[in-house]
């Protein structure tokens, strides 16, 4: 039995003329992919976000149906499963379907990700050309619907945990009994060899490489799943739950040496929620990486939690490559990040880790968020001014987006908060980027002109302290965001 899995091209800007400098295979589909063929399934990866389709972005929705269709052909498969990590892919996603359906209206189609997970109910309503929901983690219930694809026997379906679908009669049954993947060594080795990592391959120029390694691929790896804190606006938990699950460090080095080996891959990125929680855990991973001396370089794009980061553990990353730390931080104003957001960070551990990272010459970048209810003018200058204090070589400030399932969501929705026509009924339709410009809350005490003059200052200083390459990106100093 064939399956088909794809990952839609992630649009970071409606500006065309942006050029990305990384791009790294979907560890979602090479993980499901994985277990599927470890149960004698087939599985094709068709990971659309890669360069070549970046190339071809003017036009990429039309580029990549061709694709599709051309591996609709060639491989005929019994299921195809579409992965739909952020809303703002959502739309491409139900293109991708209907093009499928178009094609062959009898092929299944599955979605799964955090904006399907939080909509499913929506979605098997109204949306016809999708037949099934995987929700939160997709390993368990990918192989549970194949087997029961591969037998044509719908009764199967009620069985599958974390997983929503039609019945005959066209109602939307669910079953959210979680099933998540406990020991995580007890999956394969992601499926490497199903993708073709030159389309991949980026110039990679402007990174910051202290041990001027050949950098032409980078691939993500996760060392865990899960983080237990309790951040208000975080949705992560829904697709991976609270509880904090570990690879042991054996099988990541393995993989790491073999993407250096096989693959030439000497740049990681960890994606995990919480790299850092074990202290004990990541000093072992270093150690392996150093008593292997794979010569790598990695950094940490989704942030690390700043209140485990010792001295110890900046040293030992740094010795075993870290050149990039993402750190964490959300707000400048203490009642701000630890009354509201919940982070339990006082502003002493920011400057003290900041300093370290320094210390151990790793790049820094910090991740911030604006237009929480409860910002004031006031509360934007205590993170306009901690930007300014911090120097850290790069800062991404963000808007903030009420997911639903948060209690920041609940928030919004108690005291009527959504701006302009964004309708509460309406949003799992909604396109909403990772890097969202437009503004969703409307603050207790701020005008939505304040903030959108704030994000513009944010936006600006993005750069300012950047000191490998202040031209790396051509939008340096100027705003990406619109008023709309």
């Amino acid at each position: 039995m064939n399956v088909l899995l794809i990952a839609p091209y992630i649009n970071l800007s409606v500006d065309t003329n942006l050029h990305r400098d990384n791009f790294y295979p979907s560890a979602a589909l090479l993980h499901l992919a994985s277990v599927l063929r470890s149960n004698n399934y087939t599985p094709t990866i068709v990971d659309l976000n890669n360069a070549v389709v970046h190339n071809h972005r003017e036009n990429y929705l039309s580029y990549c149906k061709k694709i599709i269709i051309e591996n609709l052909n060639k491989t005929k498969p019994d299921l195809v499963g579409i992965n739909c990590l952020f809303s703002g892919v959502f739309p491409d996603v139900l293109e991708f379907a209907q093009t499928i359906k178009s094609h062959s209206p009898n092929l299944k189609i599955a979605i799964g990700g955090i904006h399907p997970t939080t909509y499913y109910k929506e979605i098997l309503s109204n949306c016809k050309t999708i037949d099934y929901v995987a929700i939160g983690e997709g390993e368990k219930t990918i192989v549970s619907l194949a087997k029961a694809v591969e037998k044509n026997d719908d009764t199967l379906l009620n069985e599958i945990k974390s997983f929503a679908f039609r019945d005959k009669d066209q109602k939307v049954k669910f079953n959210l009994q979680r099933d998540f993947v406990e020991n995580l060594d007890n999956l394969p080795m992601p499926a490497w060899d199903l993708i073709d990592m030159n389309e991949f391959g980026m110039k990679l120029d402007n990174y910051y490489n202290p041990k001027n390694l050949p950098l032409k691929f980078k691939s993500a790896l996760f060392s865990s799943r899960a983080c237990p804190l309790d951040c208000n606006f975080c949705d992560m938990f829904l697709v991976m739950g609270k509880k904090h699950r570990k690879r042991s460090v054996k099988t990541i080095v393995a993989e790491m040496e073999m993407l250096k080996k096989d693959f030439g891959v000497n740049y990681f990125s960890f994606m995990d929620d919480q790299l850092t929680l074990n202290r004990g855990h990541i000093l072992e991973l270093c150690d392996e990486i150093i008593k292997r001396n794979l010569n790598i370089q990695f950094d940490t794009p989704n942030g690390l939690w700043i209140n485990s980061l010792r001295e110890d553990v900046i040293a030992k990353m740094a010795e075993a490559g870290l050149v990039l730390a993402t750190l964490a931080i959300e707000h400048g104003d203490e009642y701000m990040r630890n009354k509201v957001i919940g982070k339990k960070l006082e502003k002493k551990k920011i400057f003290e880790v900041a300093a370290l990272i320094k210390k151990y010459k790793i790049m820094s970048s910090g991740l911030f968020i604006l237009g929480f209810p409860e910002d004031t003018n006031e509360t934007l200058q205590q993170t306009y001014d901690m930007m300014h204090e911090l120097q850290l070589d790069k800062m991404t400030s963000t808007t903030l987006i009420p997911f639903p399932g948060t209690a920041l969501y609940k928030q919004v929705i108690k005291d009527n908060l959504l701006v302009h026509n964004w309708n509460i009924d309406e949003l799992w339709k909604t396109p909403i980027s990772h890097a969202q410009g437009e503004i969703l809350i409307k603050p207790y005490n701020l005008t939505i002109d304040e903030l959108y003059k704030w994000r513009e200052k944010f936006d600006n200083i993005r750069y300012q302290y950047w000191k490998t390459n202040p031209k790396r990106d051509a939008n340096v100093g100027k705003s990406r965001y619109k008023k709309v």
